[in-house]
């Protein structure tokens, strides 16, 4: 059972983080930049860089976008030149007469809906009901939506809405508010979205907001292992009681904290990730297991063993071990060796085909036995693994792993999108349970790589263990829309669509179109955009369905913060026709804010203590 403070909160929380990711979502609730920055591998080693995203001001010099408050070393402005398009696009009869650019009109001006009956109904509240109008304070009353959203506006060219949210956070009083803040939520949302707004747009207001943000939450590593805790009172400095910690809190702030460390010079930012990362390499180093427990101790830094997911509760920590390495311009070499690891026993102990339609699913871990439970928070994770495949070179990816993890991100992504496709409406559940073989082999039957190992003795042919040149698990199938039945080879555990980017693959189906340019993941992705305009656009904006398998479906009164950052973002970079963003010059967070790739400095390496390897 959950601790009293990361149970299902009110229904405007997000569900699947604490409010956040990775927690069972009870409500409504990771690319890459598309313009280049230029000679990001050529600047000498100790400058800094910004890349001012929105337009100059009329009487404003461009150099003003992106002067650091923190930073005596201003760099020069850097401008986007032409972009390259993903690598060998697939064209078939799905992109006949097809405007994508239209598409990606259509997502936008479902932002422009939503957002403006935000600014109409609640603005400077955290979030909107869409079906009644009223507003929510349930983020620290910052305005999370504003945030939120602050870089979907940049990249939509929203120029006035993002001034308006601009003269918003200059109003903030971070430093006053005299209530606990949940540190991972506050992270990945308010700091995460200030950072890619500064980064973005150069203005320096933003920076300021997330240094004092920054520093406001630092107490909450004052514990004798320095793992976060659950919360803290910014003004005040009190942190919250309790012991427990989830490992998507403790390992979901690298990425935000080390780019303010980087741009502030503020080594109090890169100790207090340093200590967290050590811990969670002294784990591995141990030899018992390369994964990390969902459970941890935030008094003695031990873990509670028992439950292993990549899915809800721990999600984004693992997706920031890989982040982090390609954040830093690869500089921080131990990460690779982490992110290697840690997916080779997911590859090895947690993925398994379904016995029918042969589709490949990650599961839980309880008590090292397979609990064959999906939550679609797990979805993220085929995106991730594009992300290694395409990033990686064969010195840190050798080609015989960049094929399987190739392959599991291909049947991943397919079964994520299934579970969408095998709906009568179009939306995904929430968490699925697969059904187990039925030859008396046990829980075990199925494992993934016991099927490759099989298929690699056939000399790859295609037969029991294989189609189409490719392992069982890999090509997926045809949709079954067929309420709850066997047919589907699994049953539905949760049956709200909460408008977030994991369910359905948004976030993947992204990535796997930007890394293979295979069309039929933009197709894939339309035919999600379509159903969450069919079923979910209520009067105010967008609201979550209670039930996937009803048409119409029934909808709750909640739209997250995250359908701005998140969903309406990869969505309308999914459809963009004319650039794309580059893959290897921002990162995106856990919360879909783009942080841009960077080199630690040789003076930051010596300052911070920085390990080489």
């Amino acid at each position: 059972m959950l601790p009293t403070h990361l149970q299902p909160q009110a229904p405007a929380t997000r569900p699947g983080f604490i409010t956040g990711r990775w927690c069972t979502r009870v409500t409504c609730l990771s690319f890459f930049v598309i313009f280049v920055l230029v000679g990001l591998f050529s600047w000498p080693s100790d400058s800094s860089f910004d890349l001012p995203f929105r337009p100059t001001s009329p009487g404003r010099p461009a150099e003003e976008h992106i002067e650091h408050p923190h930073d005596d070393d201003r760099p020069p402005p850097f401008r986007p030149p032409p972009q390259k398009p993903p690598p060998k696009p697939a064209h078939g009869p799905f992109t006949a007469a097809k405007s994508w650019e239209a598409r990606a009109e259509a997502v936008k001006q479902s932002f422009v809906h939503a957002y403006h009956s935000y600014e109409a109904g609640a603005f400077g509240a955290d979030e909107l009901k869409p079906l009644t109008n009223e507003s929510v304070i349930n983020f620290n009353g910052w305005g999370v939506t504003i945030i939120d959203s602050l870089d979907t506006m940049l990249l939509m060219g929203l120029t006035a809405e993002f001034d308006r949210g601009l003269a918003h956070v200059e109003s903030l009083d971070i430093l006053n508010y005299d209530s606990l803040a949940p540190f991972f939520e506050t992270v990945i949302r308010y700091l995460g979205g200030l950072l890619s707004a500064y980064a973005l747009s150069g203005e320096p207001i933003l920076l300021q907001r997330a240094d004092e943000l920054g520093k406001s939450l630092l107490p909450v590593f004052g514990t004798a292992s320095g793992l976060p805790r659950y919360g803290v009172n910014p003004k005040t400095g009190v942190k919250s009681t309790g012991s427990n910690a989830l490992l998507a809190e403790l390992g979901s702030c690298q990425m935000e904290y080390k780019y303010l460390a980087h741009l502030t010079k503020n080594k109090a930012y890169w100790d207090a990730m340093e200590k967290i990362v050590d811990l969670m390499k002294a784990s591995q180093d141990k030899g018992q297991s390369a994964m990390w427990a969902t459970y941890w101790n935030t008094d003695n830094g031990r873990q509670i063993v028992g439950h292993v997911t990549i899915g809800g509760l721990s999600d984004s920590a693992y997706e920031y071990v890989l982040k982090q390495y390609l954040m830093s311009g690869k500089t921080e070499k131990r990460l690779l060796k982490m992110y290697l690891d840690y997916m080779n026993e997911v590859l090895e102990t947690m993925l398994f085909v379904s016995p029918t339609r042969h589709l490949l699913y990650v599961s839980d871990l309880l008590h090292g036995k397979p609990t064959h439970k999906l939550e679609h928070l797990s979805c993220f994770f085929p995106g991730l693994l594009a992300l290694g495949v395409h990033s990686l070179s064969d010195d840190e990816l050798p080609p015989k792993m960049r094929e399987l993890h190739a392959w599991a991100a291909e049947g991943l992504a397919t079964t994520c999108w299934l579970q969408y496709a095998d709906s009568p409406t179009g939306l995904g559940p929430e968490d699925v349970r697969f059904d187990a073989w039925s030859d008396g082999k046990g829980e075990l039957k199925g494992r993934w790589l016991d099927v490759v190992r099989e298929w690699e003795k056939t000399g790859r042919k295609d037969g029991a263990f294989g189609v189409g040149g490719a392992p069982l698990g890999v090509k997926g199938g045809e949709p079954v829309i067929e309420a709850n039945g066997e047919e589907r080879d699994y049953r539905l555990l949760g049956t709200q669509y909460l408008l977030r980017p994991e369910v359905g693959t948004i976030e993947s189906i992204y990535l796997m179109w930007l890394t293979t340019g295979d069309i039929k993941w933009r197709e894939r992705g339309w035919g999600i955009y379509q159903a969450i305009e069919t079923y979910t656009k209520a009067p105010y904006g967008y609201a979550c369905v209670n039930d996937v398998e009803m048409v119409p479906p029934k909808r709750f009164d909640s739209m997250p913060s995250y359908f701005f950052a998140e969903t309406l973002k990869y969505l309308y970079l999914l459809f963009q026709e004319d650039t794309h963003w580059s893959l290897d010059k921002y990162v995106f967070n856990t919360e879909a804010h783009p942080i841009p790739v960077f080199r630690w400095r040789q003076q930051e390496m010596e300052a911070f203590k920085i390990p080489a390897a």
